[in-house]
């Protein structure tokens, strides 16, 4: 987590919302209300619903500003974060997702690309297959949370935000694609964590 907060402090953010579950308060207590001069809020899902669900507890923080999000279990390389937000503001689009290259995206949600714009996004598809992979760091307009409470439980027991962009392309809005650059790490299991922690100085030494 502290280090997404330094990619997102470098990238200009002054003020984030964590959302949080089951044993949150070690991450509260952890990171505290503010880290490198941002300020850090937490909200608190109180069971695992899905993605849709915990984006949707943000919206009073959010209000009508567009703003960055991540999943809290990846980190790329630091350049990222304000390509994306650049590439956002550049284009005018309703949403921009950073994406990297997989030789299978089935345990992630496999993008469909036109040149840089997004025409289709499948949460998990059957695999394995080839592709983009939506690689978990955003920038969104606040338009997105309409279309996070039209989102169904999907098969999974879940609503999941992957289909509030979904909605968002075939409701014909602006959604973009940007490739990664440099490294991404994802933190899912030991041997993900370990290679975290072997990378630790890489991690590090990114930062400006």
């Amino acid at each position: 987590m502290t280090y997404i907060l330094d990619r997102l402090a470098v990238a200009g953010c002054d003020c984030v919302a964590i959302v949080v579950g089951h044993l949150g308060e070690m991450v509260q207590k952890s990171v505290g209300n503010r880290y490198r001069g941002v300020t850090v809020t937490y909200l608190i899902q109180e069971s695992p619903t899905g993605t849709a669900d915990a984006l949707l507890l943000t919206e009073s923080f959010i209000g009508r500003e567009p703003f960055m999000m991540t999943w809290g279990d990846i980190v790329v390389a630091s350049d990222n974060y304000e390509r994306l937000w650049n590439a956002f503001t550049d284009s005018g689009a309703d949403a921009v997702l950073l994406v990297n290259y997989m030789d299978d995206v089935s345990a992630g949600a496999d993008v469909s690309l036109d040149g840089h714009r997004v025409i289709g996004i499948v949460e998990k598809p059957p695999g394995p297959k080839q592709g983009w992979n939506q690689t978990g760091v955003f920038v969104l307009s606040p338009i997105i949370f309409h279309y996070l409470r039209q989102v169904k439980i999907s098969p999974r027991g879940e609503r999941e935000f992957t289909e509030a962009v979904a909605q968002l392309i075939s409701g014909g809005r602006r959604v973009y694609a940007v490739p990664l650059s440099g490294y991404r790490y994802e933190l899912g299991n030991w041997d993900q964590l370990r290679e975290i922690e072997e990378n630790r100085h890489r991690l590090i030494s990114d930062l400006p």
